[in-house]
Parts: C-alpha cells; structure tokens; sequence
C-alpha cells in the first residue's frame, strides 16, 4: 500500500470514529461492498476508491469529517510512530469475530515496513454491521488524532 492509500483509509475510520449520528442502512451497506471489494481485490484501488468516495460524500456529516482528518494526515510532515498504531489487544476487543467460531480477519506486516496493516484493519472496520461504532472502540485512534493535532517541530 501506498501513503495515499493509507491516508484515505485512516481519514475514513477517523472520521467514522468522529461522526455524531450513526450511518444509514445504505451508508452501512455501501461501506460492507468497499470492504468486500478491497478484501477481494485491493489492487483494483481506483475503482474501490471512487465507490468509497461516493459513500463518503453522500453524508456531509461523514464527508466534512473526513475531509478535515485528510488534510491534516495528508501535511503531516512527519511519519506516524508505530506505536499509534493498533495493538493486538485493542484489534481483539473492538473487532467482532468473522463467524461464531471463526477467527479473526488476519493482519499482516510490521508496522516499520511495507505491509498491509491499515488496509486490513480499514477493510475489517468497514465490514462491520455498524462501522461506525466499531470505529469508536479503536483507541488508538484518539492516539492518531492527538499526534495529528500536535504542531511538528518546525511549527
């Protein structure tokens, strides 16, 4: 995955986790088929993107909340620490298992390099029955949004 990529998934559960009012059924929906489609294909980022894209914007509230979390992860000058990022603790208890004695969706890579970490966890959000709670329960992302809202060190 790319910064670009990352950005826009981290923007989503941010401002998942920000929204005051929960999504509509089709909101809901819509993001399960985003989901759907990154878990079969997240190669296929453009087409994802612009059914993502055109959920997003159908809910100002969601869209403003987004917009907002973009920016800002898109002039962050400097990289996330990766101690921001989930630990397995906080996946296990804010991710509802795929089926009642099935296991976890899999998270993959390390934090310090390439790997898939915030497309499986954005893919496992959006797949929930209300993403939006499931977005509340991540604690790190309050982490991610205090260190955000931070000035850098050449402010």
């Amino acid at each position: 995955m790319n910064t670009t990529i990352d950005n826009t998934l981290l923007a989503l559960l941010l401002a998942l986790k920000n929204l005051e009012n929960p999504l509509n059924t089709q909101e809901q929906e819509a993001l399960a088929d985003v989901g759907q489609q990154l878990k079969l294909d997240s190669n296929d980022w453009d087409f994802i993107e612009d059914d993502l894209m055109a959920t997003i914007h159908g809910n100002d509230a969601l869209n403003q909340l987004y917009q907002k979390a973009k920016a800002k992860l898109d002039a962050c000058d400097r990289p996330i620490p990766t101690d921001l990022l989930p630990t397995d603790a906080e996946l296990e208890n804010a991710l509802p298992r795929e089926s009642k004695g099935g296991t976890r969706a899999h998270f993959e890579g390390k934090p310090d390099e390439q790997s898939n970490e915030i497309l499986n966890l954005a893919t496992n959000v959006v797949s929930t029955e209300k993403p939006e709670e499931t977005a509340k329960k991540l604690s790190f992302l309050e982490r991610l949004s205090q260190f955000l809202n931070q000035p850098s060190k050449n402010d």
